[in-house]
Order: structure tokens, then sequence, then C-alpha cells
């Protein structure tokens, strides 16, 4: 029998803008102080930290901004919403508390970077924005038209305008709430999915996804852009233009990877009620430096997220197994566990003689641990979790 349950989710709308000269250049006057008071504030705790003094809060930042519209090097920043320049503060205290917990916990975590111009260039709003028609209210920048490609849904609770390329966006994430049908818990609509290089994904129903390789197909095109970039005058418009060449192809790239993924997940979310995967250490996987580039390229990350937030929205249950479970090694028919190569495709098992495919095996592996899992504990309602909403960036 279906249950349904009330939740609230976070969406996140994406829109090209359309702005004017005069409000392109404020995007970029904003995105200027953001970057000035990301590195101001943390240069202070730098500053502190190098020198084993108390660490500034949030609080203690944010009450020098005042002084700082004050002071003539930096009444500049009187044409910035305020707001903006608080979100900033915010984020330099998240990329901290990411830093310190670290350190606590032995992890390698870097020191947050300063900011560098022209790169990731974005402002936030965390209220005082509102839609009307196709155009977006910014404040301090006014009526800015946008390409109205789906209708917004839900209340505003957050903004963010960032630049692509040559393109300004904005990311509005709403609260909405809906109604979920939770999916029962199924053998026959539950599926295992083993993700590998060779192939993007192995199904355990015995289907296979291909490797679209996006970035491998332009290598020699981006090559080809970047030995020109290589030979213009730096500084000169012909560089900028090649910059933004170099750009565009790159952006390109990652928005079909983009796009195969929601294509793929809303696929398979569509037409199954229980999905497994394994807890892939991605991050410890791309040290690798002869694999590196290909796992960057395929994409699994992104891939996972919107398995993770889809299955949360239609009431569906995502599981991962445990990374050190031996989903390679192990027969999907008598359970034997044997050694396994990388370079060995075929599984056969020296057990009960079963001959099958490495990939399809794990897939079904990790199908079967996903099920033990959800029968031990009566049914995990993942889409229950609140862990809905991911960003256009």
């Amino acid at each position: 029998m279906n249950t349904t349950k009330n939740i609230v989710i976070q969406k996140t709308f994406l829109y090209r803008l359309k702005p004017t000269l005069v409000q392109k250049i404020k995007c970029m006057q904003f995105a200027g102080a953001r970057r000035f008071i990301y590195n101001y504030g943390l240069n202070l705790v730098k500053n502190a930290f190098d020198n084993k003094l108390k660490i500034p809060s949030y609080t203690d930042i944010a009450n020098t901004l005042p002084l700082l519209k004050k002071s003539p090097d930096t009444s500049w920043l009187k044409d910035t919403h305020s707001q903006v320049l608080q979100q900033t503060l915010k984020d330099v205290e998240t990329a901290l508390n990411h830093f310190f917990r670290g350190l606590k916990t032995k992890k390698k975590i870097g020191f947050p970077v300063f900011k560098k111009k022209g790169k990731n260039d974005s402002f936030r709003y965390p209220q005082g924005v509102r839609c009307e028609n196709d155009k977006v209210w910014l404040p301090k920048i006014g009526w800015v038209a946008y390409y109205d490609s789906r209708p917004l849904e839900g209340e505003i609770k957050q903004v963010t305008v960032k630049r692509q390329g040559m393109h300004w966006y904005v990311a509005i994430v709403c609260e909405v709430e809906q109604t979920i049908v939770i999916a029962p818990i199924t053998a026959a609509k539950t599926i295992g999915i083993d993700l590998g290089l060779s192939h993007f994904a192995s199904i355990s129903d015995g289907a296979v996804i291909e490797n679209p390789s996006f970035l491998k197909k332009e290598l020699r095109k981006l090559a080809h852009l970047q030995r020109s970039l290589a030979r213009k005058k730096k500084g000169s418009s012909n560089r900028k233009k090649s910059v933004m060449k170099v750009v565009k192809k790159h952006i390109d790239i990652f928005n079909q990877r983009k796009n195969f993924a929601h294509q793929l997940s809303y696929t398979l979310v569509k037409n199954h009620d229980v999905i497994v995967v394994e807890d892939l250490c991605i991050k410890g996987m791309v040290q690798n430096r002869h694999l590196s580039r290909a796992i960057s390229d395929v994409g699994w990350g992104m891939f996972l997220d919107f398995l993770k937030y889809k299955c949360s929205w239609f009431g569906k249950h995502f599981v991962r197994v445990d990374r050190f479970f031996p989903s390679s090694k192990t027969c999907s028919s008598c359970g034997c566990q044997q050694e396994m190569t990388l370079n060995v495709r075929i599984y056969q098992c020296k057990n009960c003689g079963v001959q099958i495919d490495r990939d399809l095996n794990a897939s079904l592996n990790i199908r079967a641990a996903g099920l033990a899992v959800l029968n031990a504990c009566g049914g995990l309602e993942v889409a229950l979790s609140g862990e809905a909403g991911i960003t256009g960036f």
C-alpha cells in the first residue's frame, strides 16, 4: 500500500539574463566588491592565524564594513548592496569552518585561497528579490530581463547571480511544498548500479550505459584553441577573445555532461523504486594521475547527486552500500570471493563455475547488498530525508 507525505523541497531555477550595458557594469562591480570583501575577510583571519592570535568571527569582520564604506579608498563599496557583502563574509566563515574541521579530524583540507579577478564572478542576495513576467528585481541594480524558459514555483529564498563566459545567469532558489507518494520496496523494481570508465554504468537488469566522454571528444579542439591563445600577446584584445573561446568550449562540455546526467538520472528514477549505488571516494580516486582526467570527465559525483535529490522528490529510495564492499570480487551466484585484477573483464567463479561480465556481476552484488540493508532496517525512506535541491553551477 502506497503512503503519502507532505514535504518541503528546494528547487533552483536557472535563467540566462538579458542585462543592458549599464546593468552588466553593475554586475561586474558587485562581483568585484564581493571578491574584495572575501579577500579582505580572509586576510584578517590569515594574519591572526599565522600570528597565533584570536581568530576574528563573522560578527567581528562584519562590524568593520561601515568603516570601510566611510574610508576614502573603499567608499565605492557603498554602491554595493549591504547584504551582498554580508553574504560574502558568510562564505568566508563557511570556508574557514571547513578548514578548521579538517584540522580536528586530521583531513588534508587546505586553507581557503584568495579569489582572483575574472574567475567565478558571482554575488548572492538572501532576500529582497522578486520576479514579474520575464524580469527579476535585483536590489541596487534594478529590473533585469531574462529568458523565461520555465515558470517559477514556490517562495523565493535565495538568489545568486553568476557570470559564465560572456553571459550572466540568475539562479533562484525556491521552497516548494509538495505531496509525494512513497514507493513500496520490491525486488522487481530494485536496481544496482556499478559505475565505471569503459562503460559509464552497468545496471543489474543487464542494461549498459556507454561513456559519452565529452571532454575526450573535444581534446583536439581544445588543444587547438589553447595553442592559439598561447600565441596571443598578453593584454591584447585578441588574447581576451581567445580566452573567451576556450572558456566557452569548457562551458559547452560541462553543459553536455550535466544534461546527460540529468536525463539518465530522471529515466532511472522514473522507472525504478529502489536505486542502489556504491559509496565511491571520488576525491581519492582522482589522485591517480593515470585516471584523473577520465574520472573527472565521466562526472560520477554530479550523476549521484542528481540521483539522490530526484529520489527524494519522487518518493523513491536511494541507498549507498559501503565503499569497501567487495562487489567485483564476490560471485553473484554463490557468494564466493576471489581476487580480480582490473584487466580481467569476465568473472569466472572457481567455486560454481559461473561466467559473467565483471561489471554486471558487481551491479548484481550491489543490488543484493542494498536489498539486505533495506530489509534489515524495515524499509529505508531516503526520500524523506529532506535533502533536495541542486544549483545550476
